[in-house]
């Protein structure tokens, strides 16, 4: 039977030393273009997720300037309006000089102009005309003339009565709101929520640009005393102006910008309105940045996009020539050649990042030298080591002993060992180290003792976060129940020893319940914060406040003079609690039910102190909310 040829066999033989030097090369070159090409492919990536990132924070940045312009807006509206509260209304004077005092000019760039619009019946025009001439005239001859446009008569009104600045607005006197459904709606909105934008409209004194109109309302009273529809301040701007004041030039050249206005925050999406743009492309392009804003009451769509697309460095003609020529060129010896470079730097690049460096010490302790990582690892530079005692970096007082100690030890005998200290870096903060240290004297190369050093502050920090969850709470800052029975404890040793008296106060919030339910768990939290900083500052240096849960606190006072020193605590305590906690804009007032109870006279130990305080808190609470009692007397509890 006739066996298969080996596969061996099958296979061209090599004609000779030049056909496998061919080959070879052009393997090279083949593995040469693939890794160029992969790279390549890895560096636009890269390229495009930075250029990406990078104009994302182009577009937040601009978002962010805009919405902080947009508030100034709002903000310098209410302010005109506290004043005018304050004022109980003003004058055309007193308007003018308040706008004066806003300093529009300076701080306010964009805003056109702020005006008062008054809201009057028809059955109160004529005398309303007559009093607004009358009264204004002498400030400006434009008001002899003052009247309401558009003339036709309606039940109500509501008129512009006085703009600021004058100059460029004065078209815009006598106008009458109602007469346009947009700021008819936006009046109401602003009624109802304090404060409204419109959607994009077309101003009295400039209508060839889209602008927006921003009111608040201001009360106003009847002469008979009742309420009335109110008055409204009114802030406008053209679009265009926000966008040249908040937005740099340097931003600008950076994107196109369209605006658009998605209609009132909380409805049904609406056709969007366009407010502004300055040539944003309409195809479509995946990399354009979208946000949103919402400004009174109004959903403002930004739209970014870069101004000049990404494009490769390199033509894609040339860059496939580059890579044929570089194969070709570099052949098996340049590739090798390469790779070789690549290790050595790859291996330098991780020398520098590892996580240890390593001081050569000689036998006294002196540091001979420390490589270029002791300043990333411990904060003093290779040349603040240098020529001193390894122990003298050591922060003063802590462990320096015990490291000259163990380099003294390891030095006298070929041994090593460890320690953990505190070095003092460069910028004056402290870095904790690991230590290790081997001796090395003997070695025919080295002849020192080597110290490799390791940071360990990451681990310290973390222990010292572990111990603060262990004894304070994670809320308030207070210590919780662990440490204060540990506190307790010692203040009770030391009234012991020295015969004296400590006592235990339990505090429990009244009213809290209904900062949770109204202004929710935020507002609730934000109030506990609140009362314990005010604890904190009530009581001495040497007492200690604490949070057991909810919204119940303890208070421990080591070595009172007396119950009325006690009794006076509890006082100043319930009063720094009670005092109004500003939370979102809302001040919520708590007050605190106190148990007070004595050592000795009340317990002799934590447990019972804090069980009669307890008592003698819902005797408080039960009996008359805000009030601090003292715990009943033993004595009188067994009679």
């Amino acid at each position: 039977m006739r066996r298969p040829p080996r596969l061996t066999a099958l296979l061209p033989r090599p004609a000779g030393p030049a056909l496998r030097a061919a080959v070879l090369t052009l393997l090279v070159v083949l593995a040469t273009l693939g890794l160029e090409w992969l790279a390549w492919r890895q560096y636009r990536a890269v390229e495009m997720r930075e250029a990406t990132a990078a104009f994302s924070r182009v577009s937040d940045q601009s978002t962010l300037s805009l919405n902080q312009q947009l508030n100034h807006y709002r903000n310098s509206l209410l302010a005109l309006r506290a004043a005018y509260i304050a004022a109980d209304g003003f004058s055309v004077e007193e308007f003018a000089r308040y706008i004066q005092i806003l300093g529009m000019d300076r701080g306010l760039s964009g805003l056109r102009a702020l005006a008062f619009n008054r809201a009057i019946s028809d059955a109160e025009r004529d005398t309303y005309l007559a009093e607004v001439r009358q009264r204004n005239k002498a400030y400006d001859p434009i008001y002899a003339e003052f009247d309401i446009y558009p003339p036709e008569r309606r039940p109500f009104y509501h008129v512009a009565e006085m703009v600021q600045p004058p100059a460029g607005n004065q078209r815009s006197l006598g106008y009458d709101l109602l007469s346009d459904d947009v700021r008819q709606r936006a009046i109401e909105e602003a009624g109802e929520h304090g404060f409204a934008a419109t959607p994009p409209l077309r101003l009295r004194q400039d209508p060839d640009a889209l602008a927006v109109l921003l009111l608040t309302p201001v009360p106003a009273p009847s002469p008979d005393g009742n309420l009335r529809p109110p008055n409204t301040l009114g802030a406008s701007f053209v679009v265009t102006d926000l966008v040249e004041t908040a937005l740099s030039p340097a931003l600008r050249r950076q994107f196109s910008l369209r605006l658009s206005d998605l209609g009132a925050a909380g409805s049904a999406h609406a056709q969007p309105q366009p407010l502004f743009d300055d040539g944003f492309p309409r195809v479509p392009d995946l990399r354009a940045v979208r946000s949103e804003l919402v400004f009174g009451g109004r959903r403002w769509l930004l739209e970014f996009h870069p101004v000049q697309p990404l494009t490769p460095p390199i033509a894609r003609h040339d860059l496939a020539a580059l890579f044929i020529a570089g194969a070709l060129l570099a052949g098996t010896v340049a590739y090798l050649t390469q790779q070789r470079l690549q290790r050595n730097s790859r291996d330098h690049a991780l020398a520098r990042l590892a996580s240890d460096c390593v001081l050569r010490v000689d036998a006294s302790g002196h540091v001979i030298d420390a490589d270029h990582t002791a300043l990333r690892i411990t904060g003093r530079s290779a040349r603040r080591w240098r020529n001193l005692p390894l122990w003298a970096s050591c922060v003063p007082g802590t462990h320096a002993e015990a490291i000259r100690a163990l380099v003294m030890s390891v030095a006298a005998e070929p041994t090593s060992g460890s320690a953990e200290c505190r070095v003092l870096g460069d910028d004056g903060k402290e870095h904790w180290i690991s230590l290790r240290l081997g001796n090395h004297l003997e070695h025919p190369h080295l002849r020192c003792l080597l110290a490799q050093l390791s940071s360990i502050a990451k681990r310290k920090a973390a222990e010292a976060e572990i111990e603060r969850l262990a004894f304070f709470d994670p809320l308030t800052g207070l210590p919780n129940r662990r440490l204060l029975e540990e506190r307790a404890e010692l203040t009770l040793s030391a009234a012991r020893r020295q015969p004296g008296h400590a006592a235990l106060m339990v505090i429990d919030l009244d009213g809290f319940k209904t900062v949770n339910d109204e202004g929710g768990h935020a507002a609730g939290d934000k109030v506990l914060e609140i009362v314990a900083e005010r604890l904190q500052a009530a009581i001495r240096a040497s007492d200690t406040a604490a949070r057991l849960g909810g919204d119940e606190f303890v208070v421990l006072l080591g070595a009172p003079a007396n119950e009325a020193d006690v009794r006076a605590t509890a006082l100043r305590l319930a009063r720094a609690i009670a005092l109004p906690a500003v939370v979102q804009e809302r001040g919520w007032t708590v007050t605190a039910s106190i148990g007070m109870a004595l050592y000795p006279l009340h317990g002799t130990d934590f447990a019972n102190l804090l069980g009669a305080a307890d008592a003698a808190m819902y005797r408080s609470k039960h009996g008359a909310k805000g009030l601090h009692v003292m715990a009943a007397d033993p004595d009188e509890l067994t009679a």
